[in-house]
């Protein structure tokens, strides 16, 4: 991602931390676009539309982000083949 769309990964974690509160904080970025978070009292819903704001608006073209709980990430693990 951080080439095709030349941006660094220094910059791409500033622009995600750009949305944090006392509800998110952004731990960090995994491997290209794989942005990893804590969060409370806020739905998964919310930081992925925050997270498309930040990114669109930057890029000036529509991001489209999906977030999963830790939970989810494990089950799907099990399944890959």
């Amino acid at each position: 991602m951080y080439k095709s769309k030349r941006i660094t990964q220094k910059k791409m974690l500033k622009l995600c931390k750009s949305i944090e509160d006392e509800n998110l904080r952004i731990i960090g970025i995994v491997k290209t676009d794989n942005i990893i978070f804590e969060k409370r009292d806020i739905h998964y819903a919310t930081v992925s539309s925050r997270l498309e704001k930040v990114l669109s608006d930057y890029f000036k073209e529509r991001v489209c982000v999906t977030s999963r709980s830790t939970k989810t990430i494990e089950l799907l693990t099990r399944f890959k083949e």
